[in-house]
């Protein structure tokens, strides 16, 4: 489990059996109060989803057995204000456990939980079991009123949404949601157009041509009012191909592959480094091009895996319009800390200079443990 997750597990406590309990059994006066707030030392021991989990089940222990009047419930508690944020993520998971049956009375009710708590974990088993009629039922939801509705509906049918399932039918087939896209790609809120961004960066890493075809139409067809929008769905969509160099990637964005360009030699500040140091690096890039260039600077980082082999990781530098005969210099810090996506092995390291997706210079360094 990630620092993320580890804190948000803290959030399912007894508070929230607290703040539950007194929501619920202001429509429901038979509910058992206290059997559910002394189910909190149970959690003690158990990490996010399991927590969840556990409370789902409860849920189902002390709510009426037929899912739609226990569903009911559920929803009008929402009423009394207490529950919001992660507080409803028992909710989402005992609709999506219990009511998979149930699509007509489910997805209301994941759409009615969605501006307080996002349901884009809930749908996907609908998304599963039942593509047709809960892709149907995201189209509708994309043209709400409500931005976290109509967000739900790119955020919940991404092919890889980070924590929640793959979705192996969209991943095979990724016209499917076109139509959820259509409709958002010009829409207000910034935050449902990231979301349309980040279902086609999960795209591209199946359907990469497909993405920039999409792509390439909506820039030919975009009206002056909507351009900005686009092109920043465009580079965001874009992002890893972009890192890669993908060349019609790189041309959608106007960035030529082949810069003009010549490279210092990189420097570090030293060859050997232990964890918790910092890197720093310096090096110059020249423009040899008689007009400007959109120059696209990464760095890459080599990391040595328990095997002894290395595996890349890219980063992003530095993006530029770089004149003619133009020289900048360019100094980073990378910092060798620990984190819990990645653990670090002793070793030689290569550290490699990116232009436009082509690596023009490197050097060496060595991790010590």
């Amino acid at each position: 489990m990630n620092d993320t997750q580890s804190a948000f597990k803290l959030w399912i406590n007894k508070g929230l059996l607290e703040r539950m309990a007194e929501s619920i059994s202001t429509v429901y006066a038979d509910f058992d109060r206290q059997k559910l707030i002394h189910l909190a030392p149970k959690l003690d021991s158990l990490e996010l989803k399991d927590r969840v989990r556990r409370v789902r089940d409860e849920l189902r222990c002390l709510l009426p057995q037929k899912y739609r009047t226990a569903l009911k419930i559920l929803i009008m508690s929402l009423d009394a204000g207490n529950l919001k944020g992660f507080d409803l993520w028992p909710y989402t998971e005992f609709i999506q456990t219990y009511g998979i049956e149930d699509l007509d009375a489910s997805l209301p009710a994941l759409k009615k939980i969605t501006p307080l708590f996002t349901s884009e974990f809930a749908i996907r088993p609908f998304i599963r079991k039942y593509p047709e009629q809960a892709l149907s039922f995201l189209k509708s939801c994309a043209k709400d009123s409500n931005v976290h509705v109509r967000r739900w509906a790119s955020e919940g049918s991404r092919a890889r949404l980070p924590w929640g399932e793959k979705l192996e039918i969209l991943i095979q087939n990724p016209t499917l949601t076109l139509e959820i896209l259509e409709t958002l790609k010009h829409d207000p809120d910034l935050y449902v157009r990231k979301s349309v961004s980040n279902h086609l960066n999960d795209l591209a890493k199946d359907h990469a041509d497909w993405v920039i075809e999409v792509l390439s139409r909506w820039k030919l067809n975009c009206k002056p009012a909507h351009a900005k929008k686009i092109n920043w769905i465009i580079y965001r969509s874009l992002r890893n191909l972009i890192k890669k160099g993908h060349p019609k990637a790189m041309n959608l964005i106007g960035v030529n592959c082949n810069a003009k360009v010549k490279v210092t030699p990189v420097q570090l500040n030293k060859k050997f480094f232990r964890l918790n140091d910092t890197i720093e690096f310096n090096f110059a890039i020249c423009s040899i091009a008689k007009k400007q260039q959109k120059i696209i600077i990464d760095y890459i980082i080599h990391h040595v895996k328990a095997n002894k082999e290395t595996t890349p990781k890219i980063f992003k530098l530095k993006n530029i319009l770089l004149e003619p005969n133009q020289k900048i210099s360019i100094l980073k810090k990378h910092s060798l800390k620990k984190i819990t996506t990645r653990k670090y092995y002793p070793g030689v390291h290569l550290l490699e200079i990116q232009v436009n997706g082509k690596v023009l210079m490197w050097a060496e360094w060595t991790l010590r443990l």
